[in-house]
């Protein structure tokens, strides 16, 4: 498949919030977050089938929601695997 100037969309407003990077960067912003711990979350989310909501209501909004063994494992198990990452680039 070839790509030329008509493949280029630009997205609307509505459509652009769908995208998980995009409510991420909104998060880690408006809550002065490491932009980096969001998308974790965001990442231990779907990698448990599961949306972004839980993570972001208990972690970020604080709200008193009961603990979620699982999301912590998962979570704990990107953290580590982001900072394998930055110790070995290559």
């Amino acid at each position: 498949m070839t790509y030329d100037a008509k493949s280029i969309r630009i997205l609307r407003e509505d459509e652009i919030k769908r995208f998980d990077w995009h409510w991420a960067e909104e998060l880690a912003h408006e809550h002065i977050l490491p932009l980096d711990w969001v998308k974790r979350g965001f990442k231990a989310s779907r990698r448990l089938g599961i949306e972004p909501d839980f993570f972001v209501s208990k972690y970020i909004l604080k709200h008193d929601l009961h603990k979620n063994d699982e999301f912590e494992q998962v979570f704990i198990e990107v953290l580590k695997e982001d900072r394998k990452k930055s110790q070995n680039p290559l």
